[in-house]
């Protein structure tokens, strides 16, 4: 039996009309339901073209047949658009056995067959065979849809599975299968798509010297002979300034591989020429410029730029970023070549863990030679560092004060750095240690502590150590490796004022620091010679991913394998940590090249007397050199974009050269992602607190249609001072705003990752964790009284599991002796519910019932990006929040297939299908494959951790200000300032909010004080 077979006989039926394009239904998820829920079609939401059918002659029916051997589904049509149906099989096949054929398709594709029949259809999961009959009909209609959701009519989809059947069925088979060509239209006809796939209608295109106009289905018919077409306006039109061509069928070939050639594609503004001998094509479209963002005023003529014929490489994890980096360094120590640095937090480790020795950070270094001979002092020629220098005290800063400042942040540092999404902070991008240190100052703690500068010495060296490296780069070559301090000052905030309150006690931020601005950006430039196997002699790195041994990690998330000589400990660390970079290649690698020359310039100029100049290892390459940064086949279209800040006039702050009037492309870009959002919208991010105008565009895309998703992932515990009171607001806006009336609902999914269960570390006590049900536990009931105590964990919340049903520990209650074992009673939140937070059942425990503790610690989650569509990506180092927007210093790469959808070198895809594998903990090569549908894979975040997920919901981590569970950070320093005597008001958080933790600059279109949303 072949693989694919005719659903009709082709001599028994004819077309019964033009195509009937129907969304599937997507109706709102009730509590309760199930992932895969009834009636409901997989494809819920996408758009079907369906080919109508009647008997021939005076023949009263039509015999259907399943199409492949799969499984069936009834779905649910209260709809108009076909007549006389109400129920649709779903068919969705059993990929083992027709792999080869499958293989040469875009995807799998599901059959949707609509019958007018008195016969009863197969029930819900019934195996159909290739050929099985289905029903006979008075009138039927029929459909396909494949992984990318792309609208395709009957006679496209029927011609791709006949071509991936030639050469791996018989030739019989496949005579069969053309048989269905038959119903085709005799017309010519150009099925016109937007940027997912849908129906374009009322689109103006012109044809060769014709201005036409598509139809309600998006079709336009089309002479005879080549054809050239070059899309002019939308639906409502509006004409678009960079529009993007591509030709689905001439994006792949039944192999799967994409047909490099110009003609399958354009690039933006382009012109598109259709050949005589395609009957009928299929054209997506997408206006760059609407994705894109502008470029400001005064922006370098270098920088900025849309770059087609370039490519991103998306990498996750600091072990796989590292691993292709370490490729490119290892070919980068010619004459000429080199490697450029910028980043937040340095310090050495091995890039290979099976290579210690060899891949030492600071042994690579010492490779660059720039082809300088080996006894000539040429070690690290080749190589240059703009490290950050976040934080510095005004050398005219008061001298008690200096001390009192010293003192808190000895004492926050010492104390478990305050909570735990500060102490992750202190590990990663170290602002909310700072924000507690400044702000704590306002306790005015009159406290001698000696020496300042062997404590604040001390706090660097917690602080991920770049002074370290700092020293031991220019020891190896004075002058390579910069401390980077970024210019913007107090002055540049207009948000930045002191409040009555503060004023009384005397304190005035301004007299320990001219600022918090930070050069963010996580960017590497190496320049190789030989060239990589694409041609590229200069690539570009930019991402979340620092030069950091803390970022050794993998999808697996085992914690960081690698022990660095002089630790203390012999344990590996259990931390898990979550990023994601790129490799920039083509013109748009030229783009970070320059980013990083300008950058050097500028911190050269700024350098402290006596540190010896040098310039460049190498110089950024012109985008339209061909010799170093060449076409890439793959196509994307990039935008390297980058967070300027704007100074106050009369300020006294140093503008960027660069930039000088600032620049906000980055928001720009997202925002405008958001926008043009029509799928899903998959978010990123370590803070997530944006501004209004990015929730405004959130809020505007959850009405755009009824099945558009939207995936938010944050570490845990979200760790910027006072962000969980805008977060939270955030959030319920996101779900329901009642002001506006716009909102995601269900279709929003908002978690942090989270590491399989490991047991209680048992320290010196080998049963610590091991305890026992002192007292019988009812299935609704919410106290359970644990022993002995002495293996017991001091502090709450923890979690346990009593015969396997997992619970959270939420308050601690008084201590009890239950048949003398001395034991502690505890409030505890089960799962329950008509939805199970964590997938536990709740139920009867006995006496004497064993429990286990375990340790459930977070993922914590680095990454900066933004997947729209599967057609657009963005990753870089800027946090969606005002700091990383409008005031700090950020690099962020946005990319586009020019192929889009039909792209098989797709880095939007690509990247989602690795995420979110790795968040349903599944390998990620399964991804693909498993993944291909976003919108039904996204879905699949709903499944419990218990059964596999990673991904836990902030309802199960209780996140929800109603549960009470964790204390925010603003309830933790509320409770540190009342320790201290100081009385709390309400100035004092909107002060702490906008001048330290997410200050802005004049490039923030509205700068509101929060951290409340303002008026969205």
């Amino acid at each position: 039996m072949s693989s694919f077979v005719p659903f009709v006989s082709a001599t028994g039926a004819e077309r019964a009309g033009p195509d009937r394009t129907v969304s599937l239904p997507s109706p709102p998820r009730q509590p309760g339901d199930p992932i895969v829920r009834p009636v409901v079609a997989r494809y819920e939401g996408a758009p079907v073209v369906f080919l109508p059918l009647r008997p021939v002659g005076s023949a009263s029916t039509i015999a259907l047949h399943s199409p492949v051997t799969g499984t069936s589904r009834r779905v649910a049509l209260p709809m108009s658009g076909i007549e006389g149906v109400t129920t649709l099989l779903e068919i969705t096949p059993l990929p083992f056995t027709i792999r080869n054929v499958v293989r040469r398709l875009p995807a799998l594709p599901t059959f949707y067959v609509g019958a007018a029949t008195a016969d009863p259809l197969p029930e819900d999961d019934n195996v159909l065979a290739a050929g099985e009959q289905i029903a006979t009909a008075s009138t039927a209609f029929v459909g396909a849809v494949f992984g990318d959701r792309v609208a395709l009519s009957p006679a496209a989809w029927i011609e791709l599975i006949g071509d991936a059947l030639d050469g791996v069925e018989s030739a019989s088979d496949l005579v069969a299968w053309r048989g269905l060509d038959g119903f085709a239209t005799a017309d010519r006809v150009l099925r016109v798509l937007d940027h997912v796939g849908r129906p374009a209608a009322s689109y103006q295109l012109r044809v060769n010297a014709s201005t036409v106009t598509t139809d309600a289905t998006g079709a336009v018919a089309l002479p005879a002979g080549d054809v050239s077409v070059r899309w002019l306006a939308d639906d409502a039109g509006v004409a678009p300034g960079g529009p993007v061509h591509a030709r689905y069928e001439a994006g792949r070939n039944i192999d799967g591989a994409a047909v490099n050639e110009r003609g399958s594609s354009t690039p933006p503004g382009g012109t598109i020429d259709i050949p005589a001998g395609n009957l009928r094509p299929h054209l997506q479209l997408l206006d760059a410029t609407r994705w894109f963002a502008a470029r400001p005023a005064g922006l370098d003529a270098a920088l900025g730029h849309v770059h087609p014929d370039s490519r991103i490489q998306p990498l996750v994890d600091g072990i796989d970023t590292f691993a292709a980096m370490l490729d490119d360094l290892r070919a980068a120590t010619g004459p000429g070549c080199g490697a450029h640095f910028a980043g937040w937090a340095f310090n050495d480790f091995p890039l290979d863990l099976d290579d210690e020795a060899k891949t030492m950070f600071t042994e690579l270094v010492k490779t660059l030679r720039a082809g300088g001979a080996l006894n000539t002092g040429a070690e690290a020629d080749g190589a240059r560092f703009l490290m950050d220098e976040f934080f510095v005290l005004r050398d005219d800063a008061p001298t008690e004060a200096i001390r009192r400042l010293l003192t808190v942040l000895l004492v926050a540092g010492a104390d478990v750095l305050i909570i735990k999404a500060i102490s992750d902070a202190a590990r990663t991008d170290g602002y909310g240690l700072f924000i507690v240190a400044l702000t704590t100052v306002l306790a005015a703690m009159l406290v001698e502590f000696g020496d300042a500068s062997v404590v604040f010495d001390a706090l660097e060296s917690k602080m991920d150590r770049t002074p370290e490296l700092h020293a031991a780069i220019n020891e190896i070559k004075d002058g390579i490796a910069l401390r980077a301090r970024h210019p913007a000052s107090w002055a540049d905030n207009p948000l930045g004022h002191v409040p009555p309150q503060l004023q009384l006690i005397g304190f005035d931020h301004r007299d320990y620091s001219t600022g918090v601005g930070s050069y963010h950006q996580k960017f590497q430039v190496v320049r190789r010679d030989p060239p990589d196997l694409l041609g590229n002699r200069v690539i570009g790195y930019l991402g979340g991913v620092d030069i950091n041994q803390g970022r050794l990690d993998t999808w697996g998330h085992h914690g960081s394998a690698w022990i660095p000589p002089d630790s203390p400990s012999r344990q590996p660390s259990v931390r898990a940590f979550h990023d994601v970079h790129v490799r920039v290649t083509g013109p748009a690698a030229a783009d970070v090249a320059h980013t990083f020359q300008h950058r050097w310039a500028f911190d050269t100029s700024r350098r402290p007397a006596g540190v010896p100049e040098h310039p460049p290892a190498f110089l950024a390459p012109d985008a339209t050199n061909e010799h170093e940064v060449p076409a890439q086949r793959a196509r994307h279209v990039v935008q390297v974009c980058r967070s300027g800040y704007a100074p106050e006039p009369g300020g006294g702050s140093v503008p960027l050269p660069w930039s000088p009037f600032g620049e906000a492309t980055i928001a720009q870009g997202f925002v405008n992602a958001i926008g043009n959002a029509r799928e899903f919208i998959y978010i990123e991010d370590q803070y997530f607190t944006p501004h209004d105008e990015y929730v405004h565009a959130l809020l505007e895309a959850s009405v755009r249609n009824d099945s558009i998703r939207l995936v938010i992932v944050i570490p845990s515990n979200a760790d910027n001072l006072f962000g969980d009171i805008r977060r939270r607001e955030l959030f319920e806006r996101l779900r329901d705003d009642p002001d506006s009336s716009r909102g995601w609902g269900d279709r929003l999914i908002v978690g942090g990752p989270m590491r399989r269960p490991v047991l209680a570390d048992a320290g010196r006590i080998a049963s610590r964790g091991r305890l026992m049900l002192q007292q019988a536990l009812a299935a609704n009931g919410d106290t359970v009284v644990l022993g002995p105590r002495s293996r017991l964990p001091p502090e709450v919340p923890f979690w346990l599991s009593v015969e396997g049903e997992r619970m959270l520990a939420v308050e601690r209650n008084e201590d009890v002796t239950v048949d003398d074992v001395p034991s502690r009673r505890y409030l505890v939140r089960r799962a329950g519910g008509v939805e199970p937070l964590w997938g536990g059942t709740a139920r009867l425990h006995a006496k004497s019932a064993p429990v286990t503790l375990s340790q459930e610690t977070g993922i914590y989650v680095h990454t900066k990006a933004m997947i729209v569509d599967d057609v657009f990506v963005g990753v870089g180092s800027c946090n969606a929040n005002r700091r990383g927007f409008f005031h700090d210093g950020e690099i962020t790469a946005f990319a586009v297939p020019e192929q889009l959808k039909a792209a098989p070198e797709n880095p939007a895809r690509a990247l989602r299908c690795a995420l979110w594998a790795e968040h349903l903990g599944i390998p990620p090569s399964m991804g693909p494959a498993l993944l291909a549908d976003p919108v039904a894979a996204a879905d699949l975040f709903r499944r419990p951790t218990q059964i596999g997920n990673r991904l836990s919901s902030f309802a199960a981590l209780g996140i929800k200000p109603e549960l009470g569970l964790f204390d925010g950070e603003a309830a933790t320093w509320l409770k540190m300032l009342m320790t201290l005597g100081i009385t709390f008001t309400d100035g004092v958080v909107p002060f702490v909010w906008n001048v330290f933790a997410d200050p802005t600059t004049a490039t923030d279109p509205l700068p509101t004080a929060g951290p409340e949303l303002g008026d969205v």
